[in-house]
């Protein structure tokens, strides 16, 4: 493979922990198809799902992701943000040298190709700042205004308010229109998820959300935590759960088996129990990109790996308790 055909990616070819298997590698560069931008990756960043594709965590959920006894596809990473390097000759609203950002599978690579999840990068922000957005932000902006129906004047709890996908559903709920935010995180991040523009903020070891009293029209559940029967009386009785995360899980199902339990014991009713993937695509880039120039919702940013750390990056969110988001440059 010739120096100019070739480039550098973070690829992992068997299961197993972050430092034990993945590793950098020359792997070809990729040639944008006819409705496809190139880009030239300048940042990237590490989500939850990232560290899922390891396949330590559940032996059950490797055929989701692709293979059992090995990976499918060796590559890693979603998110970008970076420099259109090249254009295929269909795509019409992005030109050579624009910057752009976006959800691409084998983002941990110095250049990947993009199709449906790419736009222009907002102005205002680095390519680091950029790259934590995409997946994080997509999945706050869905779970709200499409899985739970979000209504301007309504209320929203958002539980594990100081992650990547909480600090985005927080801002979010307000660009929305909600008209009271509540935020539940650990005391650390309490602060924090004020600025982010929270009316109440509860720590979770000393207040428990389902026994206040409130009631919410609409809960988005990040980190999981909580059963049905206590995330619904913390419901209205038209309300809607969200569920955007859920904890590890043993070695087996990992997360699968509480999901299961959960939308189990959420059938039948008036309250409403939804699980769902984001699904990037161009038009709620293009919205994100327009609220964050507007400033009405900024990226949090914990920690930035060099590529060449990728692994330490993976091991850090595998432990949880990130504050915002783990970017990832690279060179």
């Amino acid at each position: 493979m010739k120096s100019s055909d070739a480039m550098r990616a973070a690829v992992r070819r068997r299961w197993g922990r972050a430092r034990e298997v993945v590793e950098l590698a020359d792997v070809p560069k990729p040639v944008p198809a006819d409705d496809e931008v190139l880009v030239r990756v300048r940042a990237s960043s590490i989500n939850r799902g990232d560290y899922y594709a390891l396949g330590n965590t559940a032996v059950l959920m490797r055929p989701m992701i692709g293979g059992f006894l090995r990976p499918k596809s060796e590559r890693l990473g979603g998110d970008f943000a970076g420099i259109a390097e090249a254009v295929g000759k269909d795509v019409a609203d992005i030109e050579p040298g624009d910057e752009v950002f976006g959800v691409r599978t084998g983002a941990f690579a110095q250049y990947v190709t993009a199709k449906t999840a790419v736009a222009r990068k907002p102005h205002n922000v680095t390519f680091e700042e950029a790259a934590v957005v995409p997946v994080a932000a997509l999945t706050a902006l869905q779970a709200l205004r499409d899985r739970g129906g979000l209504r301007p004047g309504q209320r929203v709890l958002v539980n594990g308010a100081s992650g990547g996908v909480g600090t985005f559903a927080v801002q979010m709920a307000r660009a929305l229109g909600a008209a009271h935010v509540t935020a539940v995180c650990s005391a650390r991040n309490v602060e924090r998820a004020r600025e982010l523009g929270a009316d109440r903020v509860l720590d979770y070891a000393r207040e428990d959300y389902t026994r206040t009293g409130e009631r919410y029209d609409v809960i988005v559940d990040v980190a999981g935590s909580r059963s049905w029967r206590e995330n619904r009386r913390a419901l209205e009785p038209d309300g809607t759960l969200a569920l955007a995360g859920a904890p590890t899980g043993n070695r087996v199902t990992g997360p699968l088996g509480r999901l299961a339990r959960l939308w189990l014991a959420s059938r039948p009713g008036s309250r409403k129990l939804v699980f769902f993937i984001c699904k990037p695509n161009r038009a709620d880039l293009a919205l994100v990109r327009e609220l964050i120039e507007s400033g009405k919702i900024r990226p949090v940013v914990d920690h930035v790996y060099p590529l060449d750390e990728i692994a330490d990056g993976l091991e850090e969110m595998g432990e949880g308790h990130v504050q915002g988001k783990l970017a990832v440059r690279v060179d």
